[in-house]
């Protein structure tokens, strides 16, 4: 995850605005949104003084993948090309990422609130997928799957195109149906 992700996902989830991070953190506004869009790296002094006010700290974890904020940012960028396949590909990278870490890492790559997509449905999936892994280690799961928000109005499929057979709903896991998304079991153990 990029110091720019890392900082955005810190601050939304203790629901601070720039403005606020940057009083609590003796930095000007304009210096968090410079870090935050990319524009400036900070050190890692930096960032961890504008993460303590956000209850967040850096650690330093084994491992490789992508994480929730990683997966959201992708999932974001393929919808905006209007890329399905590239949509899929994502979210099965970040379900493999989830199915192959152990536990700790499991709760670490799913712990930071991703950013909206700009799909109610790849939103809804990427809480249910990782409610789904998290539940099957009996995990705790962040406030942030639990969110009714990340719900879907009625049962929706997002990884299918129109000519696709609709998933059946006794493959679907509970995690997704509560949800609404209607992505089978087996979809998620082809990654």
């Amino acid at each position: 995850m990029s110091a720019s992700a890392l900082l955005r996902a810190s601050r939304l989830s203790a629901h601070l605005s720039q403005v606020e991070l940057a009083k609590r953190s003796a930095t000007s506004q304009p210096d968090v949104s410079a870090i935050e869009s990319g524009k400036r790296v900070p050190t890692v002094e930096t960032l961890e003084r504008l993460l303590e006010p956000t209850g967040h700290r850096l650690i330093a974890i084994p491992g490789s993948g992508p994480d929730a904020v990683d997966t959201a940012e992708r999932i974001a960028a393929t919808v905006r090309a209007g890329n399905r396949d590239g949509t899929l590909r994502a979210f099965l990278d970040y379900s493999a990422r989830l199915a192959h870490a152990g536990r700790v890492e499991r709760v670490i790559l799913s712990y930071a609130e991703p950013g909206p997509t700009g799909s109610r449905a790849w939103d809804a999936a990427l809480a249910a997928v990782s409610d789904y892994w998290l539940n099957k280690s009996n995990l705790p799961r962040s406030d942030w799957m639990m969110d009714p928000a990340r719900a879907l109005a009625g049962p929706e499929a997002p990884h299918l195109g129109d000519l696709d057979l609709a998933p059946d709903s006794n493959e679907v896991p509970d995690e997704f149906l509560r949800r609404n998304v209607l992505i089978e079991r087996t979809t998620l153990a082809s990654v």
